[in-house]
């Protein structure tokens, strides 16, 4: 009788690596903030909320490195991302000053670049790794307006980078990631981005303020492809044909 030839199975994914990749996706978000005006002239002030909705596309770059520990199929790693993004909105301000005279603003954020570093622990289903991960942020925001009055006109912008410690800076999230080949993977993940709201104060003219407050917390969803490499991680475990 002839041999019976068995395939072998194929090897154990091993998640210990350093990887690099690509992510794509968008972020959107909602805030409410005060604002104060004043414009040259007697009883030219008037203050009140608003809100603002703001969303676009990210995308950008991530490199980690992850280690599977040798018990209950965890996995730990850390990745640091570099993102650009095209998240902005604003919001139309009509209103009366002290004097009794109209005035309209607009007010508007616009969420140009961001990074994180993060420490990532999920869990090893065989090629399937559900995770969560937190960690700090930094961003970039521009900040916009323009104010319209009787005898007065300004419009103005003012873009910072900012960032910081929690609990008043930071990100967090939760996702899943999954082998395709042995070198890819692909991941789904969600993440809340904060930067806590601050004032933004412009003064256009001699007499002339205009104040809002201004936020960086996003949720953002994205989908990424990772290229992981082979430096150190652990070899395939040997396998034996059966004939």
């Amino acid at each position: 009788m002839s041999p019976i030839f068995e395939p072998p199975p194929p090897a154990a994914f091993r998640w210990t690596g350093f990887y690099v990749g690509l992510n794509v996706g968008g972020g959107i978000d909602h805030f409410a903030f005060p604002y104060a005006i004043n414009v040259p002239g007697p009883n030219g002030y008037t203050q009140g909320r608003d809100g603002i909705t703001a969303g676009g596309p990210v995308g950008g770059i991530q490199a980690g490195y992850n280690y599977e520990l040798p018990f209950w199929h965890l996995v730990a790693g850390i990745e640091i991302d570099v993102e650009a993004a095209g998240i902005e909105g604003q919001t139309r301000v009509n209103g009366a000053l002290g004097s009794g005279l109209p005035v309209s603003a607009t007010f508007g954020s616009k969420f140009e670049d961001f990074g994180t570093g993060r420490l990532r622990l999920g869990y090893a289903w065989g090629r399937l790794m559900p995770y969560v991960t937190a960690g700090f942020t930094f961003a970039t925001t521009e900040t916009f307006y323009d104010v319209v009055a009787p005898g007065f006109a300004a419009t103005g912008s003012s873009t910072s980078t900012r960032s910081g410690i929690f609990p008043h800076v930071g990100v967090g999230g939760i996702g899943v990631e999954y082998a395709i080949a042995p070198n890819f993977t692909v991941k789904a993940e969600y993440l809340y981005e904060f930067i806590n709201a601050r004032p933004v104060v412009f003064s256009p003219a001699p007499s002339a303020v205009v104040l809002f407050n201004t936020r960086t917390m996003y949720h953002i969803g994205r989908v990424g492809l990772n290229y992981k490499f082979d430096w150190l991680s652990p070899p395939a475990s040997a396998v034996v044909a059966k004939y």
